[in-house]
């Protein structure tokens, strides 16, 4: 694991004193920071509300502030906007999920230091994707997810304030398609509530073309380290460092055959710090809090940058593979049998791990454990699985049941939040 932190820790660095620059302010919907809950498992369906506010304030030229700025009264004296997203996932196997959300500007904003204000509001973009988890160990503590997601420009592009177009920054939806690649990695330690995650994503837009002009953003790069504490079983801390770079616009007129210039007011570096806190409310209900606030800018010519944003997030999890739901949504398959076990565990990475475990017997066609009652519903077509060699495999891996406990050795390598012996 450490040539790894090694690694992405050198790649952070080089990245930030790169040439490449980011904008506080582009069209559609705007990059997510918030650590939300997304994962599940197989047949598990999960729906998520967020907002998110943000205000851009302060001139930059580079790394300096410019404080002048505010008293020419041709210019923005700042940028804001209230933007929600509904977000959606389902898990088609244990590995891979499909993904998808919506977002919506209530109002997205400019005013100037003379007084005028401009705004928009409206849908933004629509996003479809899949996430999928790369390798999994539970010995090494260890997790690699991949993601891949395509955003579709369905909102209002031309919109008009005062009988005139609004800027591109200004409206609703992007008005192109955007390609975003993704890769995360989770450290989990032993005996400790703390885990380490890094999330880095790779993000392409397409050229915009209006009657006249072509105009390109730069590609962006999201690098981020977070570091989790699990408080209780329903509680959690989260600090987030991201970086966030973007190389510079292009821009040209169609009479020009495609030939492209570079916009030089455009692009930069920012590093954030961005403290969360989450709460699960019984493995199905999660809300959080996140507070962004940049902590490093460089931009290329003077640019309107970022002061802060907040962003709010609520989700809940179904899980269709349970016993019950799965009589309600496959009445027509009367081959299923079902056989129950008591299996002891704490939390969700206990299910994972339980579920995980029980899925590798042949026979087995589904498996679900329930936190709250430990009890683990084995479901199969004609022929019972081994239930005397799930309980051993099952107290190998950890978990005590009916008829066999696991070694000392092997429990107390657990995580501590899945510690579930009585002091």
């Amino acid at each position: 694991m450490k040539p790894i932190l090694i690694l992405f820790c050198a790649l952070f660095l080089v990245f930030i004193q790169n040439e490449s620059k980011s904008q506080c302010c582009a069209a559609g919907n705007p990059t997510s920071t918030n650590c939300s809950v997304s994962d599940g498992g197989k047949n598990v369906f999960n729906i998520s509300l967020s907002h998110y506010y943000s205000m851009s304030n302060s001139y930059y030229n580079g790394s300096t502030y410019e404080s002048g700025k505010q008293f020419f009264p041709s210019v923005i004296k700042e940028s804001y906007f209230n933007f929600s997203s509904l977000s959606l996932s389902y898990g088609l196997t244990g590995k891979l999920r499909i993904t998808g959300d919506l977002g919506y500007f209530l109002d997205k904003s400019q005013r100037f230091t003379s007084g005028y204000t401009r705004y928009a509001q409206g849908i933004a973009d629509a996003a479809l994707g899949f996430v999928y988890s790369t390798y999994s160990s539970d010995d090494k503590l260890f997790d690699i997810t991949q993601s891949a997601r395509a955003t579709i420009p369905i909102g209002d592009f031309k919109q008009v304030y005062d009988d005139i177009q609004l800027p591109i920054d200004l409206q609703p939806s992007s008005g192109n398609y955007k390609y975003n690649l993704g890769i995360s990695f989770l450290k989990r330690f032993a005996e400790s509530n703390f885990s380490l995650l890094s999330v880095n994503s790779f993000e392409m837009s397409q050229a915009i073309e209006t009657e006249n002009t072509v105009h390109k953003y730069g590609n962006l790069y999201n690098l981020s380290l977070i570091g989790k504490y699990q408080l209780s079983s329903f509680i959690a801390a989260l600090v987030q460092l991201r970086g966030e770079i973007r190389e510079k616009a292009l821009t040209g007129t169609k009479s020009q055959n495609n030939q492209y210039s570079y916009i030089n007011a455009s692009g930069g570096t920012l590093m954030f710090l961005s403290p969360q806190i989450m709460f699960n409310i019984n493995n199905a209900w999660f809300f959080s809090l996140q507070w962004n606030q940049p902590v490093y800018k460089n931009v290329n010519g003077e640019q309107l940058t970022n002061n802060y944003s907040l962003s709010a997030n609520i989700s809940k999890s179904f899980d269709f593979s349970s016993s019950e739901i799965t009589k309600e949504l496959s009445p027509t398959d009367t081959t299923l049998s079902k056989t129950t076990l008591l299996v002891q565990g704490n939390c969700e990475m206990c299910k994972a791990r339980i579920e995980k475990v029980t899925n590798e017997f042949k026979y087995v066609s589904e498996s679900d454990w329930e936190p709250e009652t430990k009890v683990l519903t084995i479901f199969y077509k004609e022929t019972k699985p081994d239930v005397d060699a799930v309980q051993k495999a099952l107290a190998s891996a950890g978990h005590d049941n009916e008829k066999y406990k696991a070694k000392d050795d092997v429990y107390e390598k657990l995580p501590k939040c899945c510690l579930y012996r009585s002091k």
